[in-house]
């Protein structure tokens, strides 16, 4: 694959003209190189543009990347998610459905549970039953209420159409009162990104015909994470006229059901609607022979060519007492590993960065960390790229003034910041600096008050400001102050990725971009990586152990009882979990654990593993 060397069915993929194209690519077999090779082709054939929608910020940007400097690709090519390319539709069409300008969004979970728990208030034949429950029935209730509403919006359901679809009128009225609040905040949540849009294309078709005619040809990177409002999104863009769309996904890495994907977008409903030629790539370049067997026999078919590879690997199934056995037994073999240097199934030296740690859920690594911690392993958790999660309080204030600073109809976050910092009755930002003592809450908010709406003072502003707390003798708790300057510095770092990235900017621009994981600084850090086998998706690595692979815990206990297209997922879950290696791949279980509530249960091994042999 070095060199741009494609075999023959992948130059049939980047030499495809024109109609509609799926092309079905198991792990590793090079679907972002023959996806960069066909745009590139496109780019030099096409006087008009092209749309490349992909699922992450990091799979654009590699897209990007790829693409190098390439004449004609700033100009031609939109590369972004979804709800990027409606960000971008709303600001350029959004009048045309009542928008005046974007409305700031809501994308934290806890945001919009509290917005959930006043809008219970505000349907008195609901809070007289909430007021009943306790706390945990209480937060049940809300997160039942959410996932109606991001359910229904992701149906692209209408509030007349929930009326007409359901019988209990009260999730309705919760859900139309949730609407209300945040249309009062100047507000929207990730779910009417796409809901918007849709209604913008539907209700206007000279605006759908407009970018038929502006994008000649549209690709959609990992295809098999599709929902139906994101397919539907497509349709309305295309109609029945505009045939020229690219697929590209692997249905066996289908993992995202819980927001609605399914695999069935790309394999059935594309297949009907636009009669696509389908093309499929199974020989894989990524991974060693035994990794690939290996995930084989967890989804068998997925790769007919392994045997191909001239790279043998490992692929290892270790049984341990408990987990605290089984967290040493690693920490032991990535310092083997790390002391061997080298391999010669690995190129270049062994290093920590190109270690990866997977498990189901982020819970399991508990012993691990530990283990590392005396061990003096670095390492470092992946997250899911968003907005910051500030540590230190004084950030969290700084955060909510700036929310408030942007948006001054954010009632939510300007109730959050006078509740933090204990004050009542005060009307605005301005108004709060008056009555606050002089003290480095009181030189956050000057801070945030003296930033100009083109952020062109931005870094100058943080900088100073982390000069002085860095000076600031009255924070006599170290680590306090180590929190906020780390804060600080990772807010200049998503500022420094959203400065190199656009030519005209704003505080609110810059908010929007945060919210939508534009802002995420995507370079590795320092490491083994840890990360649950959701937020590794796309991403590689030399050597991979994966954690916790006893039943209940892998596959998850919930998806055993529920059986049926959760028990698929799990299998995807692990087959993507095993194609995260490249070289070498470990598999851990513990025969004992101890459960959230303290007991400790004996476990056996995951029904997957058990059923290779």
């Amino acid at each position: 694959m070095n060199n741009i060397r494609l075999s023959t069915v992948q130059q049939n993929i980047v030499s495809f003209d024109d109609g509609a194209l799926l092309v079905k690519a198991s792990a590793g077999s090079g679907k972002t190189r023959v996806l960069t090779e066909r745009i590139k082709r496109l780019i030099k054939k096409t006087n008009r543009k092209i749309l490349a929608v992909t699922f992450t910020n990091k799979a654009g940007e590699e897209m990007k990347e790829r693409l190098g400097n390439l004449e004609g690709v700033g100009k031609k090519l939109f590369v972004g998610n979804f709800h990027g390319f409606c960000q971008q539709v709303l600001e350029n069409h959004g009048k045309l459905i009542g928008l005046t300008n974007l409305p700031h969004i809501f994308e934290d979970e806890t945001d919009r549970l509290e917005l959930i728990a006043q809008a219970i208030e505000n349907t008195p034949s609901y809070y007289n039953q909430y007021i009943t429950l306790n706390a945990k029935e209480q937060r049940e209730l809300r997160y039942k209420v959410l996932d109606f509403i991001s359910k229904s919006k992701r149906n692209l359901l209408s509030e007349e159409d929930l009326l007409n679809r359901y019988e209990n009128q009260e999730l309705v009225l919760l859900y139309s009162s949730y609407q209300d609040i945040l249309s009062s905040q100047n507000a929207i949540d990730f779910d009417d990104l796409i809901l918007l849009s849709y209604s913008l294309f539907i209700e206007n078709p000279k605006i759908a015909a407009l970018y038929r005619r502006t994008y000649e040809y549209i690709c959609v990177d990992e295809a098999q994470d599709l929902n139906y409002a994101q397919y539907q999104l497509l349709r309305s863009i295309t109609s029945n006229e505009y045939k020229n769309v690219m697929m590209v996904g692997d249905p066996n890495q289908s993992i995202f059901a819980f927001n609605g994907s399914s695999a069935d977008f790309m394999t059935e409903n594309f297949v009907e609607d636009y009669q696509p030629t389908v093309i499929e790539l199974q020989e894989n370049y990524r991974s060693s022979k035994a990794v690939l067997q290996a995930a084989d026999r967890i989804i068998p078919n997925t790769s007919n060519n392994f045997n191909n590879t001239v790279i043998e690997g490992i692929f290892e199934i270790h049984k341990m007492d408990n987990e605290q056995t089984e967290a040493l037994w690693v920490s032991n073999k990535i310092n083997e590993l790390i002391h061997l240097k080298h391999h010669r199934d690995i190129e270049g030296e062994i290093t920590y960065e190109k270690i990866a740690v997977l498990a189901r859920n982020k819970y399991v690594f508990k012993e691990l960390t530990n283990v590392f911690e005396q061990n003096i392993i670095p390492y470092f958790y992946k997250i899911t790229p968003g907005s910051i999660k500030f540590e230190s309080k004084l950030m969290k204030i700084f955060e909510l003034s700036f929310r408030v600073r942007v948006n001054p109809k954010d009632s939510l976050h300007w109730i959050k910041l006078l509740n933090m910092i204990n004050e009542k009755d005060v009307g605005s930002l301005s108004d709060l600096a008056l009555v606050l003592e002089k003290n480095e809450i009181l030189e956050a908010i000057n801070v945030i008050l003296g930033l100009k709406d083109d952020g062109s003072n931005f870094k100058s502003s943080l900088e100073k400001f982390k000069v002085s707390i860095s000076e600031n003798d009255k924070l006599n708790d170290d680590n306090e102050k180590k929190m906020i300057l780390n804060d600080i510095k990772e807010l200049l770092e998503h500022w420094h990725e959203y400065d190199k990235k656009t030519d005209k900017r704003s505080l609110l621009q810059f908010k929007t971009s945060m919210a939508l994981g534009k802002t995420h600084p995507l370079s590795q850090k320092n490491g083994v990586t840890l990360s649950t086998v959701h937020t590794m998706k796309g991403q590689e690595y030399d050597i991979v152990f994966l954690l916790g692979m006893d039943d209940e815990t892998f596959p998850d206990y919930r998806a055993i009882r529920s059986g049926g297209t959760e028990m698929i997922q799990e299998r995807n879950n692990a087959y993507v979990a095993f194609t995260r290696s490249k070289r070498f791949l470990y598999v851990t279980w513990p025969q004992i654990r101890l459960m959230p509530w303290g007991d400790y249960k004996h476990r056996s091994i995951s029904r997957f593993i058990r059923e290779m042999s």
